[in-house]
């Protein structure tokens, strides 16, 4: 399985046709192309002009035809005009010598991972209900501690969010060759069910069964904000990016 991530700032007039143009077209666009298992729109619980485009594939084959098909870029023509426009000017001379300036809309971030354990943490997921909620974590891996930390998050991590309240499903990205970052993505039935696994503490002690495998520093690559990407923190002041599921459908 493979996940990609394409992250963009929507300006604020903008954000219901941005997820009209995702419900109306986006998702009967992806439901024909091969492979392509899972999509949601999400909005950021912290900016809400942040918004990321999740989609699963069968296989990394089938994401990469999906982008060399022009299926991507068409699909990315339609919102487009909804995104913010830089803040930076580009300048030239036009073909009768007058100095003419314009603002581009900004480009979307893309990321794209191999889906490391995939496995729901109730039964009836089924991707139901319009109150989802979805948390990315993002670590930096020591080499020597790989195994390790995805041992420890099958053991330990995978059976206490099993029985925390409203987690749905949980997926763990391990770096690929020669990169550390991990990520874990999990899906809650709320917002609030999120917040309350966070606050009662079980999200600080299972930080603190893998933390030994993080490198000193944690890199934050989840920031939607230009300015603030590339960002880091220190693992001790751990943060995590949420969202609010605002369209979804799985293909069958």
């Amino acid at each position: 399985m493979y996940l990609r991530l394409v992250r963009a700032k929507v300006h604020p007039s903008a954000i219901d046709s941005l997820e009209r143009a995702y419900t109306d077209s986006i998702i009967p666009a992806l439901r024909g192309v091969p492979g392509c298992l899972h999509a949601s729109l999400m909005q950021s619980s912290k900016n809400p002009e942040d918004f990321v485009s999740l989609t699963l594939w069968e296989s990394v084959a089938d994401a990469e035809a999906y982008v060399e098909s022009g299926t991507f870029a068409r699909l990315m023509g339609l919102v487009r005009p909804y995104l913010q426009e830089t803040t930076e000017w580009r300048m030239g001379l036009s073909h009768d010598m007058k100095l003419e300036h314009s603002q581009q809309p900004q480009e979307p971030t893309v990321s794209a991972y191999p889906v490391s354990l995939d496995l729901p943490t109730k039964q009836d997921i089924g991707f139901k209900g319009m109150n989802l909620y979805l948390r990315i974590l993002s670590v930096m891996l020591k080499p020597e501690k790989k195994d390790e930390y995805h041992s420890l998050y099958v053991k330990e991590i995978i059976p206490a969010l099993q029985a925390a309240k409203g987690c749905l499903h949980a997926y763990l990205i391990m770096p690929s060759r020669g990169n550390r970052e991990s990520l874990s993505v999990t899906i809650w039935d709320s917002r609030e069910n999120a917040a309350a696994y966070e606050q009662s503490g079980l999200f600080a002690e299972l930080v603190a069964k893998v933390k030994h495998t993080f490198t000193d520093l944690v890199q934050w690559k989840i920031e939607l904000d230009p300015a603030r990407q590339g960002s880091s923190t220190t693992s001790d002041g751990l943060k995590v990016e949420g969202f609010n599921v605002v369209a979804l459908k799985s293909f069958g």
